[in-house]
């Protein structure tokens, strides 16, 4: 894809935009799958007086969920580029 006469931007700083924001979108994709696998690992698991860690796993997968979205936001963001 050329760039526009009117946007100085060039064909490289595009194609680095694209590889930067692409990394960004799937190291966010790697966070919420770490959230969601702490969550099932808390899911389990008992506090120090013996309670359940239930509040905390909803937490925990509420974030994971923002995370995901994050992530496919990211990903909208990329340079569109021309067939």
């Amino acid at each position: 894809m050329s760039a526009p006469k009117d946007n100085p931007r060039t064909d490289t700083a595009t194609e680095t935009d694209d590889e930067l924001i692409s990394r960004a979108a799937k190291r966010a994709d790697w966070a919420s799958t770490a959230l969601e696998s702490a969550a099932d690992d808390l899911d389990d698991a008992h506090g120090d007086q013996g309670k359940s860690l239930a509040g905390l796993v909803e937490v925990v997968q509420d974030e994971a969920g923002r995370v995901s979205h994050l992530a496919e936001d990211i990903e909208s963001h990329r340079p569109v580029t021309e067939a």
